[in-house]
């Protein structure tokens, strides 16, 4: 496989006066350039001014034709110039993040079906649940009530994360949406961004609108802090900063959840299973936190799960069989089991040959892990879960003490309700884990709540 140079893409691709080289599993992968702080200013007011005309100008049916090519292209179905085959592409990701080919491929499946099919995403975050709005902002309520869907944005920026290429269907929607965008991508995983450019300008989509650039932590902070709204993701560490910064919108860790009322069935404790070591672990929807309480007996529980989890397949991250992902840096896995080891008593160890952590020399793997814990575990980067005991007076008092959930799961109706109506979750699955993520539902809340604002309009 030939390394690769990794480009700034903004107003055409450039190379750049410093790069770094980009090393993971089995060495040297690619020579990145790396985008000065100042090109930051140059690409967002191209973006807010140019890109924002640009896709004005263009209507909505015709924009989602676009995106539609570009999915195709993504995934290697359509004209791929300058464009490494799909194949050589998910391995390079695989070796640059850790993260097992057979999910990256996944992911690219995503990732393209999210472009292909843009318009139903549209549409469900539409106030008529239809797209004109996108082209004519103006509609009517309740027959004499004039309303506006106005941009509130002129640029959205993005501080990307390694954990799964699908996340980048959400700037691409914002596209879809007329919203120009400007993306740092993680210093993992700067392959995913490059391509998705590359392959939403071939299918017709403005330059002035499509800006990727590499570089380093401060670009990141640049990106975020000079758009009119920004995604971060990342660590507690990463997102602390903007937390209380009402422009932009921090994802991760997800601490998701599941609560179970009463002795699950085989079935639901087979999603629950796959809901721990689904994506390597590594993603907002993984179920960390695992609460029994009622009916349900903790310890029955965590045992059922950790028959479960340990069966996931130990291989090379560049075998599409494998299921646990690496760590490119043995350092962060040790500390990863640090913490894992503290967390509670380890009902995986006694069903595994050999120790959690296991060094290959370039990476390292932590094997699948559920502990029997007394306090809610924190997340953490694999597939690791604890489950805990609880006897709440109610099911608010649960849901309240578990501070926030991305995604919950509930097994026992009493819960379900509760959940689905607290401030503290985000996304409720009753009766199990979901077996796919749809992207017409909301990512913690709909991309358009940020994108766009109702207004009255009452025209002349």
């Amino acid at each position: 496989m030939a390394e690769p140079t990794v480009p700034v893409v903004s107003g055409g691709e450039r190379a750049t006066r410093r790069t770094r080289t980009l090393t993971g599993v089995g060495g040297d992968l690619a020579t990145v350039a790396q985008a000065p702080r100042v090109r930051v200013h140059d690409a967002v007011e191209t973006a807010r001014e140019s890109g924002f005309d640009d896709l004005r100008a263009i209507p909505v049916r015709e924009l989602l034709d676009r995106l539609a090519d570009a999915g195709r292209r993504f995934a290697g179905h359509g004209p791929t110039d300058d464009l490494a085959p799909v194949g050589e592409y998910a391995e390079r990701v695989a070796r640059a993040s850790g993260l097992p080919v057979g999910w990256v491929r996944t992911s690219v499946h995503w990732l393209a079906h999210g472009l292909r099919h843009a318009a139903e995403s549209l549409r469900a975050q539409s106030p008529t649940g239809d797209l004109t709005v996108y082209d004519d902002p103006s509609y009517v309520r309740e027959r004499d009530v004039g309303l506006a869907f106005a941009p509130r944005i002129r640029v959205l920026g993005g501080v990307m994360p390694a954990n799964d290429p699908a996340v980048y269907a959400w700037p691409a929607l914002a596209v879809a949406m007329k919203i120009p965008v400007v993306l740092r991508p993680s210093r993992r995983d700067p392959f995913t961004a490059v391509r998705l450019a590359r392959v939403l300008l071939a299918a017709g989509v403005p330059e002035s609108a499509v800006h990727v650039l590499p570089g380093d932590r401060s670009v990141g902070e640049a990106v975020a802090t000079r758009s009119d709204h920004a995604l971060v993701f990342g660590s507690r560490e990463t997102t602390a900063r903007y937390r209380d910064d009402p422009a932009v919108e921090t994802y991760g860790p997800g601490q998701s959840v599941a609560v179970l009322a009463r002795r699950p069935t085989d079935r639901e404790l087979d999603s629950l299973a796959r809901g721990i070591v689904r994506a390597g672990g590594r993603t907002c929807f993984n179920l960390t936190r695992i609460v029994a309480v009622e009916a349900c007996d903790a310890d029955e529980l965590a045992a059922a799960l950790a028959e479960r989890v340990v069966g996931a397949t130990d291989g090379p991250v560049t075998d599409p069989a494998t299921d646990v992902p690496s760590f490119t840096d043995g350092d962060q896995a040790g500390r990863v089991d640090d913490l894992a080891e503290g967390a509670g008593r380890d009902v995986t160890a006694p069903l595994r040959n050999g120790p959690r952590v296991r060094d290959y020399g370039d990476h390292a793997r932590l094997a699948p892990t559920v502990v029997r814990s007394d306090a809610f575990v924190e997340e953490l980067p694999f597939q690791f879960a604890g489950v805990t005991e609880r006897s709440p007076s109610s099911p608010a008092e649960l849901l309240a003490s578990l501070d926030s959930a991305y995604l919950g799961v509930t097994v026992g109706d009493d819960y379900e309700a509760a959940m689905a109506r607290s401030p503290h979750v985000r996304k409720v699955y009753g009766g199990g884990y979901p077996a796919s993520v749809d992207l017409r539902e909301t990512h913690e809340t709909f991309l358009a709540a940020f994108c766009y604002e109702t207004t009255t309009y009452d025209p002349s």
